[in-house]
């Protein structure tokens, strides 16, 4: 997130940037397809990145879809510094990145398939709220998807007792980490006082976790001058001043009514205004956080995602599936804990099939057989789209296949050989963030396609402390392959 004032609170304080996976442009694109929107393909798009940072979210888009061009603005110049020192040092040249506040950036109309804003919208002045949405609307291409997240109403009430508390106990004109400081001691009293009340839990426990936030989060986002929170309709008015509206949430499941007792599921469905019916889950789940999608209010746009147009995606599921029960019932169970089961043979065999190729993304329609009957189709599609409301599957625009352990010359991208030397924090092929330990991270800086077995066991001696026999550091790598190939790093060869 970014402050669009001189920046110079960044500059004290440094954001780091990470991959936001549901900023990337597949998660975009793909619900604007089922939507009904005619996204851009992932992999051929022009993407906006509005208060960039250092480029830790941006970077990873670029090297990994390299026939797609970026833009990162940010008005922090130490920021701005940094992502342009480590776009010269990958060699890439389909990113670039802009020093300049929203108000004084103009770009061209339209030019833009995607335009993201991630931790801006809600920790800036009312004036530069405007200029993000105005700047927004004016890049996105007719079929474009946009981004925003921002602090909610009601949930919101419950942070904003604590931050209250902390800024009238920390002063503002101290060295950003003597207000930490005093913050820290501040929660440590609160959470101690607040435990001897039960009806004090939830602010006690969430004291509890701001005292784990990191130093960038607890400064820019709890102590942080401006920090509005809003109803989603106030939002929503905002972006059909700008002639936006509504398109969905980054995450699916969040738009869904699975987590709420029975009997109040159908009494939210029946509430046919989608953004009534969002209003509503927000008071239902007092949520604090939304990260919104946007589209030009010129589009017609689908109330629920038809079933056919589901056929056109891909999809992947990292999950594990049961024994088949004397029935014929197979359970197959998210990392989440949701889970789906079934007796029908046909879904059956797509899910262990999707199940069984992760992390690739496959094509829905080669789930099943070339003469499976329509309701066969049908029902399968039905049961993803069960899957994906529960986030025991992601749905994509696009396939996509990963390298495997098994490649004589393994290789991951320069920005993650780049991140494992900065840090503990890779992005993944998927964009996601993994975090490696010590010794792999040594083992992915050597990973640049160059070394085969012999080359990776010489180096990881080199790197590794105190003797290790060669067979077991031979086993290491082997088990060390195969997970970091789980974990989608390996490119495909």
């Amino acid at each position: 997130m970014v402050a669009d004032e001189p920046g110079v609170l960044y500059d004290e304080v440094p954001y780091p940037g990470r991959p936001f996976d549901q900023t990337h442009p597949d998660r975009l694109a793909t619900l604007g397809r089922l939507y009904g929107l005619r996204s851009a393909a992932p992999s051929r798009c022009r993407l906006l990145e509005l208060g960039c940072g250092d480029g830790g979210n941006l970077l990873p888009m670029a090297c990994t879809l390299p026939a797609s061009q970026f833009v990162g603005v940010d008005v922090s110049q130490r920021a701005v510094a940094a992502a342009r020192a480590r776009t010269e040092e990958l060699g890439i040249d389909n990113v670039r990145f802009e020093e300049s506040s929203l108000a004084d950036f103009a770009p061209e109309p339209g030019s833009f398939d995607f335009v993201i804003a991630h931790g801006v919208y809600s920790w800036v002045d009312e004036p530069v709220r405007d200029a993000l949405m105005a700047v927004s609307a004016r890049a996105l291409a007719e079929q474009g998807v946009a981004y925003v997240s921002y602090n909610t109403l009601p949930g919101g009430r419950l942070r904003d007792i604590l931050r209250d508390i902390l800024r009238s106990h920390v002063d503002p004109t101290d060295a950003p980490q003597r207000q930490l400081a005093s913050a820290r001691e501040m929660l440590a009293v609160l959470q101690a006082a607040w435990a001897y009340d039960t009806e004090l839990h939830t602010l006690g426990s969430l004291a509890a976790k701001m005292l784990d936030d990191s130093d960038a989060l607890l400064f820019h986002d709890t102590l942080a001058p401006v920090n509005a929170r809003l109803h989603f309709e106030q939002f929503t008015e905002h972006a059909a001043g700008h002639g936006l509206q509504f398109l969905a949430e980054a995450n699916f499941w969040e738009m869904q009514v699975g987590w709420l007792p029975h009997e109040l599921r159908d009494g939210v469905l029946a509430t046919d205004d989608r953004l009534r019916r969002e209003q509503l889950l927000d008071q239902l789940r007092m949520r604090t956080f939304r990260q919104t999608l946007l589209c030009h209010a010129s589009n017609a746009l689908d109330d629920t995602p038809p079933l056919d147009r589901l056929a056109t995606l891909a999809v992947s599921a990292q999950a594990q599936a049961s024994a088949a029960q004397p029935d014929g019932r197979v359970t197959f169970t998210g990392a989440n804990g949701s889970n789906l089961t079934t007796d029908h043979g046909v879904v059956i065999a797509a899910l262990e099939r999707v199940i069984a190729a992760w992390p690739a993304i496959l094509p829905i329609a080669e789930l099943w057989p070339s003469d499976a009957l329509a309701e066969d189709r049908q029902i399968v599609c039905e049961a993803l789209l069960r899957c994906y409301s529960a986030a025991l599957a992601s749905v994509h625009a696009e396939p996509a296949a990963f390298g495997t352990s098994a490649a004589t010359h393994p290789r991951v991208t320069a920005m993650a050989r780049l991140q494992a030397r900065e840090g503990a924090l890779v992005a993944n092929l998927r964009h996601d963030a993994v975090t490696l330990d010590d010794p792999a991270r040594a083992l992915v800086m050597l990973l640049d396609g160059t070394r085969d077995r012999a080359a990776l066991l010489a180096g990881l001696a080199d790197a590794v402390e105190g003797p290790v026999a060669r067979s077991e550091l031979a086993l290491w790598l082997e088990r060390s392959l195969t997970q970091l190939a789980q974990s989608a790093l390996l490119l495909a060869s």
